[in-house]
């Protein structure tokens, strides 16, 4: 009589496993690149930045065609009534229910004078240091950070 036993077929594939995982530990697929890895290509890319006007344009036509950004770009009391649900930190599961207390805070309208003709959208880390982008930073007629 053959008596199969099918803990033996488990241990191997706990071990096959084990195995894989110990390689993807020793050899990994992805890794984070470093601090200093991420600066350095920074500096590297700031050094051969030149403007690509045609993807500016391709980006500012899908930018008014999904979004209205003159009307939607900052939180105001036109386009954010009381109950309205904003979600926030690009996350379905960040979400705040305007109430009295917050509707208090908003501007009437957006604080933007318009046209703006140059916007520069820069990080609070130190990666643009060095990068030879101050000069087109200041020429913006409005800084996010």
């Amino acid at each position: 009589m053959l008596v199969r036993c099918h803990r033996s077929r488990l241990s191997v594939w706990a071990v096959l496993c084990v195995l894989v995982l110990c390689w993807l530990y020793i050899f990994p697929v992805y890794r984070l690149r470093s601090d200093k890895e991420i600066v350095d290509e920074v500096l590297r890319q700031g050094q051969v930045w030149q403007r690509n006007q045609t993807d500016i344009d391709l980006f500012r036509k899908l930018l008014s065609e999904c979004c209205d950004p003159r009307r939607m770009f900052a939180v105001t009391k036109q386009n954010s009534p009381m109950g309205k649900v904003l979600w926030y930190d690009g996350e379905f599961y960040h979400s705040h229910t305007v109430n009295n207390e917050t509707y208090s805070l908003f501007v009437q309208e957006t604080p933007l004078q318009r046209p703006l003709k140059k916007c520069s959208v820069v990080g609070n880390g130190g990666v643009l240091k060095h990068s030879g982008c101050g000069k087109y930073i200041d020429q913006a007629d409005f800084v996010m950070r």
